[in-house]
């Protein structure tokens, strides 16, 4: 089905809703959809820099299922850890 056809058929029912505003519904429920299911997986990589502890990740990562460091699998972290950073 094509999204034409999907904004025909919402409109058949809600005679009232503007093509712009399905669209943008079809958008959203597609986003929740996927990330609902986990149906995408992404790998992302970036550089270290000596010292610093945290690094901020971008709003499309839902989970974090591995951390690799140097080609190596690093264990996951059970309980606290020794030295917390508090800022």
């Amino acid at each position: 089905m094509t999204l034409k056809q999907i904004v025909e058929r919402v409109q058949q029912m809600h005679p009232d809703m503007g093509a712009q505003e399905i669209v943008s519904m079809v958008n959203d429920a597609q986003d929740e959809f996927v990330t609902r299911t986990k149906l995408i997986e992404d790998a992302v990589q970036f550089d270290l820099v000596v010292g610093q502890r945290g690094y901020g990740l971008t709003d499309n990562i839902m989970e974090v299922k591995a951390v690799d460091y140097d080609g190596k699998s690093i264990k996951k972290l059970i309980g606290r850890p020794e030295v917390r950073d508090l800022t």
